[in-house]
């Protein structure tokens, strides 16, 4: 074994991790359907991968990582962090196209994979499971890839409302805040069993790998089967005695309609954490009615990529889902690393009780937008009172009088059809309303004459709920623009290897 590679900061995600593992050195940190790995053997991967990177990169540099979930996946992470570069995700589950934009768009020129390489990828090292690989020169219209600011821990890229996805740069630092702010409030450590659910490409996975990683506790690697799989999912969960679950509320409503079914119980559950999407209320509702997990504490984080994935947080009881109005999330306060602010179309803040757009200030705030700077100046602003950088969400929030923030959408979720403005979410609040629907959605689709339709998708018994009966259902609580014209019945709603709602498989 190579001598350890040097830090190259006194405070980084790797450097906290060695002095974990040093005092942990023989316990299990990760574990998949195949095996584990202790604190001590992450170290060596770690710095096996970070040897073979030397001289090839450094502060400012990003390596792609297409990793397989597995249990040596948080290796890869720190290898490539130790080095001093950043790591760019790349699912291998993705489109070689996907995959190909990722890196063309980043200028990235090196590829750490245990998954297969591409047409232009030529292998030059291999350390543990990975094969380091270097690409042609990422892109024709620049002379060299892009400089990150040195503190850059990942680029992560993030899909808009409109044009190509773009990275999102977040460093250290801010990944830090985030945990020192979070996990106390939590009350997680050593004892705790965490899961890797999703995709290493979703900043969901930001949180799931070091929260339990730089605190002594195990991470669970959830191979794509059963993360696709929800009664695979709850049975993994039950015998591995995992206590800490992180999930998308469109992947829970699943694992909720099969742990009730099968009569899947989570005794040792005590922390169930939503994020990335808008929470399901009748999915929570159901989850306590069902007594899955006795003595678990729901609580919803809302948050965003462009300031650390977490912004608020808010545990969940009956009386906090019985004081939101119909449509609104509550998403509680902001965590002690940052501040929100609601905003109106010109950056003045809103009255209490009126919807503004969330802006985030703090120790959160990432870097910005890879290579984007028109784009990072544009949503990425100071106000010039003294707060520092505000991030501008694009996502409203209503605020009540004791300051408790409740999620009322995004900017962008309205449609417009036959001359009427449209929230989608309303509708599908309504539609997870009616007794007996599980899972609930709502698109504009259009016909081969090129005729727009609202078109609902419900997971529901057909028999018991038929599509008249719920156009009948509906008819009591929205207005005649807002019926869908035709409902679907669907076994369980699609997701994205991210575990949000797919709704492109739904207009499929």
């Amino acid at each position: 074994m190579n001598a350890p590679i040097a830090a190259h900061a006194a405070d980084r995600l790797d450097t906290r991790f060695a002095a974990v593992a040093a005092r942990n050195a023989a316990r299990t940190a990760a574990s998949d359907a195949d095996g584990e790995v202790t604190y001590l053997e992450l170290e060596w991967l770690a710095d096996e991968i970070a040897q073979r990177l030397a001289g090839r990169t450094g502060p400012g540099r990003l390596v792609a990582l297409r990793a397989a979930r597995s249990r040596y996946a948080p290796g890869a992470v720190l290898g490539i962090l130790r080095s001093g570069a950043a790591y760019l995700p790349v699912d291998p589950g993705y489109p070689a196209a996907r995959q190909e934009y990722l890196m063309q768009d980043s200028g990235t020129e090196l590829v750490l994979s245990d998954s297969g390489l591409l047409p232009d990828e030529t292998p030059v090292a291999q350390a543990g499971p990975y094969v380091l690989a270097t690409r042609e020169a990422a892109r024709a219209d620049r002379a060299a890839p892009p400089r990150l600011p040195e503190d850059t821990a990942y680029v992560i890229y993030t899909s808009g409302s409109t044009g190509n996805p773009k990275g999102c740069m977040v460093g250290h630092a801010q990944v830090l805040a985030l945990l020192d702010a979070s996990i106390p409030l939590l009350g997680t450590g050593p004892a705790d069993v965490w899961t890797l659910f999703h995709s290493l490409s979703f900043d969901f996975s930001v949180w799931e790998l070091w929260g339990p990683l730089l605190y002594g506790g195990h991470l669970v690697v959830v191979d794509r089967g059963a993360a696709t799989d929800p009664l695979e999912f709850a049975r993994l969960l039950a015998a591995r005695q995992v206590t800490v679950l992180n999930q998308v509320p469109s992947a829970f409503g699943n694992l909720v309609t099969e742990a009730e079914s099968e009569k899947v119980r989570l005794p040792a559950l005590r922390r169930v954490v939503f994020g990335g999407e808008a929470l399901v209320p009748a999915d929570v509702r159901r989850w306590w009615a069902a007594d899955i997990a006795p003595d678990a504490q729901l609580v919803n984080m809302y948050g965003i990529t462009e300031t650390t994935v977490h912004v608020t947080w808010c545990p969940l009881t009956p009386a906090v889902l019985g004081d939101a109005a119909v449509g609104r999330t509550p998403i509680g306060r902001p965590l002690p690393h940052l501040s929100v602010s609601l905003r109106d179309a010109q950056g003045r803040p809103v009255a209490v009780g009126e919807s503004g757009e969330i802006w985030v200030a703090g120790a959160g705030v990432s870097h910005g937008y890879l290579d984007r700077p028109e784009l990072t100046e544009a949503r990425f602003v100071d106000t010039g009172d003294g707060t520092g950088r505000h991030y501008r969400s694009g996502d409203w929030a209503v605020a009540d009088a004791e300051g408790r923030l409740y999620y009322a959408g995004r900017q962008d979720g309205q449609v417009k059809l036959r001359g009427f403005r449209i929230e989608l979410g309303e509708i599908e609040a309504a539609l997870r309303a009616l007794p007996g629907v599980s899972g609930a959605a709502c698109l504009v689709t259009q016909d081969p004459h090129g005729d727009q339709s609202l078109t609902a998708y419900v997971v529901a018994d057909r028999d018991v709920l038929p599509p008249a009966a719920v156009r009948t259902a509906l008819g009591g609580r929205l207005p005649a623009h807002m019926l869908p014209q035709h409902v679907l019945h669907l076994d369980r709603l699609p997701v994205t290897p991210h575990g949000k709602l797919d709704r492109a498989a739904l207009a499929a």
